[in-house]
């Protein structure tokens, strides 16, 4: 898979992160399926942190805004 294909999952698999953390804070969180999916995107994150700087994804305004403190 060349470079550019696994950035490109890559940032969707961060974009399906950031939904699950906004889910994570609205649903009961004694549930196996709340904790299983909250370990899924805790791992995927990890996963996508360990790639190569080029091959992670573009950081969004937001997140550049939020690193900035602003």
């Amino acid at each position: 898979m060349a470079g550019d294909e696994i950035r490109k999952r890559a940032t969707e698999v961060q974009a399906l992160v950031h939904k699950v953390q906004e889910w994570r804070t609205e649903q009961d969180p004694g549930t196996p399926e709340w904790l299983t999916l909250c370990e899924l995107a805790d791992q995927a994150e990890g996963l996508i942190a360990a790639l190569p700087w080029r091959m992670q994804p573009a950081p969004t305004a937001e997140e550049l805004i939020e690193l900035m403190g602003l």
